[in-house]
């Protein structure tokens, strides 16, 4: 830890903002990692099918029979969580109570991005897509919310000793 970011009222260097960031996308995309193989194989799918469909969304039909579609489906999925990391940390320097308050705000998160992903990306990607469907829509909005919740977390740990509290506090 730099002297800066242990020093309450002193910017965080961006290069550690960034590293804090790149860190909570792998922690959020590692927890949603598992989850779709586990869905796919539950329903007789091969393991690599949802990193296809992933990969689907840049190279279309082709992935299907891509080799190398499901390394890019899988380096999609890091990234979409890298960018829900961002946004968070995003917000957390405008309300750093965020920080704070991580095990609170990470189940709103996690709903937040559940609605973005479902009721808007994959609607726009597939038509109908994104229809709740009873259980198995619960263990999406769990997955999600686990997501925010390693976002959340691993800020939060990484947030300026002394950072202050409160909507509007800037940094």
């Amino acid at each position: 830890m730099t002297i800066a970011a242990a020093s309450p009222g002193l910017p965080v260097p961006a290069r550690d903002r960034l590293a804090r960031v790149l860190v909570a996308g792998l922690a959020g995309g590692a927890v949603d990692f598992v989850y779709p193989i586990v869905m796919a194989l539950s329903k007789g799918r091969a393991w690599d099918m949802p990193w296809r469909s992933v990969a689907s969304g840049w190279i279309g039909k082709a992935a299907r029979d891509a080799a190398w579609a499901p390394a890019l489906g899988i380096l999609t999925h890091f990234c979409i969580a890298t960018a829900m990391a961002a946004t968070y940390a995003l917000a957390a320097r405008r309300f750093p109570v965020l920080y704070r308050l991580w095990w609170a705000a990470a189940p709103v998160y996690g709903l937040i991005l559940y609605g973005i992903m479902y009721r808007v990306v994959l609607p726009l990607r597939w038509a109908g897509a994104g229809a709740w469907d009873g259980m198995p829509s619960v263990l999406d909005v769990g997955a999600h919310v686990g997501v925010a919740y390693a976002i959340a977390f691993v800020l939060s740990r990484s947030a300026p000793i002394g950072a202050p509290v409160g909507a509007g506090a800037a940094r």
